[in-house]
């Protein structure tokens, strides 16, 4: 802290006293005003040329309580304005307190303030223990694994011998040479530095939870439904148990928990679509079916079986939500979210941005964290499969014994899924001003709102041009003329072809890959073009084509093929029936 100001050395437009903010007086005492007061009129003749001798004696005032007042009163706040009539309110510091006096040679006593004033006076010191501490703060190479008071009490003397070898200054002459300033230093630097060290110090999850909260608005605000949408994936407490005949009788193999994706719209609270995965992770077909089954207007559209009827229930109010896109995608950086098949086409096809954001940061995409947890609480935490937060968890009693005792199928898991969430679009809560995300999202499309807004609709699909539901993949053209080797391509260890195809001998003279639109629910049968040039729909050889079969069915038959645990038959799926599921079918 530098010398007072006075009237000469006050730079003169903080001697405006108009502009000075009166504070409230309430709850302060009568002798509190009318100290207030006092120190308010001797200020106000000093700044307009009055004699301050004569004052104060009429006010019965200190000159030293006169001066701290009125330098508190010309001192800048955090705006750079000056503090005011504020300035002169009891028990309030400005400035926090500095040792000015030096400190003394051989005393024990009167060392209030020493070590900051040690600090300063010594610079490399101070350097030096504050990269001590973030060296063991942060867990870096060289360092102890978490910050000890004692051991930053031996580095502080071990720095200022080096400084003082002769032991005859401050820290050495007191009784316990400094060890509590030193542990109120540490305990202020954590606090100080509390961002940088937060994982290191209390772990991931309190490092995740202080990312909010902060006081920043750094969330993007939605100003219509389907402008901003937030997509994540969380796991179900529900474990799933696969059943495989052996020789020595029936095994059990723990399929994992499974994996649960959900697209929201941020503005109203609106579940668009969900689809559960049966498997150790999602994958990018999984996101892509998800974003379809939102731009389509049919959330459960990942599991409807041929022949099921369609729910859509913003495609019944309109037409035109039966392909609608959004404005902006909130992603995190996981794998699957980065995938360019992902990216790539859902900006060409919606037109949307899509914005990232880092994992496990919940406050990034809370709309769908809190259906996460409102699920939780609703159903799967009370499924006799549930298996707790670890090990020692209580609630964790013989998990995967009452899940095999009790079998669900997928059905039975995306029903409930499903009634989960249709219970939650049309629960009443404070986010909608006691209506619920279904009564809003009908009056926005059927009531007076709905020429207030304009939905991102999308044109029709241009002809040759896939949507969300099928992947894009390049293969080369296989074949040979000399073997007689017909032209063919090869997907996921399978050959396909079709007439048209086979008769085409120029495809293996122009050595081109082909285009193909791949429906991941149905892989049977799979559209090829050749340079934007259909060539038709292309059938599965082999095995493989007696029945239809999605994408994730083959890759999971193909690794049981190769791990052994069945034998490769005429018909896989008849065989994957006979063997994996067992009696209650798949």
């Amino acid at each position: 802290m530098g010398s007072r100001l006075t009237l000469k050395t006050t730079p003169p437009e903080r001697l405006v006293l108009a502009s000075w903010a009166m504070p409230s007086l309430e709850g302060l005492g009568a002798a509190e005003k009318k100290r207030f007061y006092s120190l308010k009129e001797a200020i106000t003749g000093y700044v307009h040329g009055a004699r301050i001798t004569r004052l104060l004696q009429a006010q019965s005032i200190w000159k030293e309580v006169f001066y701290r007042a009125y330098d508190k009163c010309v001192a800048l706040d955090g705006q750079g304005m000056p503090i005011g009539w504020v300035g002169l309110l009891p028990y309030l510091e400005i400035q926090p307190r500095q040792r000015r006096k030096p400190l003394p040679t051989h005393q024990s006593t009167g060392l209030a303030g020493a070590l900051a004033q040690f600090l300063r006076q010594n610079s490399d010191i101070s350097a030096a223990l504050e990269s001590y501490l973030l060296l063991n703060a942060k867990r870096k190479p060289g360092g102890e694994a978490g910050v000890r008071h004692k051991s930053v009490h031996m580095e502080f003397l071990r720095l200022c011998e080096a400084k003082d070898p002769d032991m005859q200054s401050w820290p050495f002459t007191s009784r316990r040479r400094g060890a509590g300033a030193v542990r109120e230093f540490t305990k202020a630097f954590l606090i100080q530095h509390y961002d940088a060290i937060v994982a290191t110090q209390y772990g991931d999850k309190a490092a995740t939870k202080a990312k909010a909260g902060n006081g920043h608005g750094s969330r993007l605000v939605a100003c219509m439904p389907m402008d901003i949408v937030e997509m994540d994936e969380h796991a179900m407490g529900c474990i799933g148990t696969v059943r495989i005949e052996t020789p020595e009788g029936f095994r059990f193999l723990d399929a994992g928990r499974m994996t649960l994706l959900l697209l929201v719209d941020r503005h109203k609270g609106w579940i668009m679509a969900f689809k559960v995965i049966f498997r150790e992770a999602a994958n990018a077909g999984d996101a892509m079916d998800v974003l379809h089954a939102g731009v389509v207007g049919e959330p459960d559209w990942a599991h409807r079986k041929d022949g099921q009827l369609a729910t859509r229930p913003l495609a019944d109010l309109d037409d035109r939500f039966g392909w609608c896109g959004f404005n902006c995608l909130l992603l995190d950086n996981a794998l699957i979210h980065l995938a360019d098949e992902l990216v790539s086409r859902v900006m060409s096809l919606s037109g949307c941005a899509v914005n990232f954001g880092p994992v496990k940061t919940p406050a990034r995409r809370q709309l769908v964290e809190r259906v996460f947890n409102e699920l939780e609480r609703a159903g799967f935490k009370r499924l006799p499969q549930t298996t707790g937060a670890g090990p020692q968890d209580p609630r964790r009693q013989k998990a995967e014994e009452a899940a095999r005792a009790c079998v669900l199928s997928e059905r039975e898991i995306v029903d409930l899924v499903s009634n989960l969430l249709r219970n939650f679009n049309e629960k009443m809560g404070k986010a909608n001003l006691a209506a619920s995300p279904a009564q809003r999202m009908h009056a926005l499309i059927c009531g007076p709102e709905r020429d207030q807004y304009q939905f991102p609709f999308l044109p029709p699909l241009r002809e040759g041009e896939a949507d969300l539901s099928k992947s894009i993949i390049t293969v080369p053209i296989r074949g040979n003329k000399a073997t007689g080797r017909r032209p063919y391509f090869s997907f996921l260890e399978v050959d396909y072809t079709n007439p048209a195809m086979a008769k085409d001998w120029a495809l293996l003279d122009e050595q081109v890959n082909l285009e193909l639109h791949v429906a991941r629910t149905n892989v049977r049968f799979i559209d090829a073009f050749c340079r934007q040039r259909p060539l038709g729909t292309c059938q599965a050889g082999g095995r493989w084509r007696w029945s239809d079969h999605s994408i994730d069915l083959r890759r999971q038959i193909n690794q049981l093929l190769r791990g052994g645990y069945i034998v490769a038959p005429e018909k896989p799926l008849s065989n994957l029936q006979c063997h994996v599921c067992g009696p209650h079918g798949a």
